[in-house]
């Protein structure tokens, strides 16, 4: 989760996740089970985690290098809803299919590192521009 001073650019200020892995995996990380919630027929899905350990490495860049970093925590709570009927996808020459539908998605978060702290607007104001739900298979489970 990113945190700009102003319109998105230059200008960043805050980076918040869990660093780079030994494999070079990056930007991921391993949440308890109960946190994700998801009902593909129905079109639902949800993930919420508190005080979840982070870093804040302040920006891209930092991070990317596995800069310095400050120990952080963030807490937040996703809401999808599906809103249009399943799309199929499929892409043989990039072994990419799945089946898709387009989301509304409400969303609150919270962030705190030292000397620093961040609410977002509560969650029925968020705006989100285009997100989906569902199910794909890529690379060598393309053909299962």
């Amino acid at each position: 989760m990113d945190l700009f001073n102003g319109a998105v650019g230059s200008n960043q200020v805050h980076d918040f996740n869990p660093g780079i892995r030994e494999s070079g995996l990056f930007w991921t990380q391993p949440v308890a089970g109960d946190s994700l919630e998801v009902k593909l027929e129905e079109g639902t899905a949800s993930l919420a985690l508190d005080d979840l350990d982070e870093e804040d490495y302040h920006d891209l860049h930092n991070a990317l290098i596995d800069g310095p970093s400050d120990p952080a925590s963030v807490s937040f709570e996703m809401r999808w809803q599906a809103i249009a009927k399943p799309m199929n996808v499929t892409d043989s020459v990039h072994r990419f299919t799945g089946r898709f539908r387009l989301c509304a998605v409400q969303i609150e978060w919270s962030a705190t590192a030292p000397g620093f702290s961040f609410v977002s607007d509560p969650a029925n104001t968020t705006t989100n521009v285009r997100s989906v739900i569902g199910r794909e298979r890529n690379g060598v489970f393309f053909d299962e």
